[in-house]
């Protein structure tokens, strides 16, 4: 600890592996408080903006929250040469939201399990959400992704799932009865993006989503991203779908919507499908379509 500072309530940290801690100093603590679903925590920090954590796992910052929510939207709209009907599963920090609206969208449900995190959020993250909730092609469900989902057959062009890590009330939207509700969600030529963790600290959990993905969809593309607050501060991602289209589709479109994000172009997207060799050996085993 530097700055005069010790361990305590000026601290909000996160164990990101056995011994490793990631303290952030704080200014305030703007929310405390048990949800009936996990612990929410608030606060103003010295060097990250506002800062949420659930159940003592960084979500997001003020700070970088970009690279991840850029990542985890645009290569999956971009795939879709139409995504009019868009189903966004968690997220209700409205960081991915904001990004899924910069594209020619006509309507987006958002399905929250906590409606609490939907609140806190509207009220104290209007620098991430940028009134992304206002929007009228938006529309907001509170229920668990899982039983959502199942009643919903064909309706959506993309499916994107802003997860937390899987455990607490993320650990469902891990489960392979999941990942078969959203492929029957889809509507033909339908794309599902998700984000699958650190290949450092948690490789199993990229493994599972890639092979639970190769037995229902064609083409399953993960690709890698910095996320500087996260464990290890590389993070994976994964796009199922029938067929990826050309780099020079994604470069047209790109143009075509007028996207000018902070860390995504459709270079950046391409150089992360290219995976160092320690991650591309975690994968070889998964089976094929």
């Amino acid at each position: 600890m530097t700055g005069g500072r010790q361990p305590g309530e000026d601290w909000l940290c996160e164990e990101q592996e056995p011994g490793v801690w990631f303290c952030l100093g704080v200014r305030s603590w703007l929310v405390r408080r048990r949800t009936p679903y996990q612990r929410l925590d608030l606060a103003e920090t010295e060097t990250h903006g506002r800062v949420l954590a659930l159940d003592g796992k960084f979500m997001l910052s003020e700070r970088d929250e970009f690279f991840y929510h850029e990542m985890l939207v645009h290569p999956a709209l971009l795939a879709h040469p139409a995504p009019e009907h868009v189903l966004l599963v968690g997220g209700g920090d409205g960081g991915t939201l904001r990004e899924i609206l910069r594209h020619p969208v006509q309507h987006v449900t958002l399905v929250e399990i906590d409606p609490e995190v939907l609140a806190v959020s509207k009220e104290w993250l209007s620098s991430v959400h940028q009134e992304a909730f206002s929007d009228p092609r938006v529309h907001v469900h509170i229920a668990p992704g899982e039983k959502y989902l199942p009643a919903h057959v064909a309706e959506f062009d993309v499916i994107v799932v802003d997860s937390t890590d899987p455990v607490g009330p993320g650990t469902a939207l891990f489960q392979n009865e999941f990942f078969r509700a959203c492929r029957n969600a889809l509507r033909r030529g339908g794309i599902l993006a998700l984000q699958a963790g650190s290949p450092w600290v948690h490789p199993e959990e990229l493994q599972g989503v890639v092979r639970a993905l190769k037995t229902l969809f064609p083409t399953v593309l993960p690709y890698l991203g910095f996320m500087p607050l996260y464990p290890s501060g590389i993070w994976a991602y994964v796009l199922a779908l029938e067929k990826m289209p050309a780099p020079e589709d994604l470069d047209r479109r790109f143009r075509e919507r007028g996207l000018s994000p902070r860390y995504f172009t459709p270079a950046v997207f391409q150089a992360a499908t290219v995976l160092p060799p320690f991650v591309a050996s975690l994968l070889s085993p998964c089976p094929t379509a």
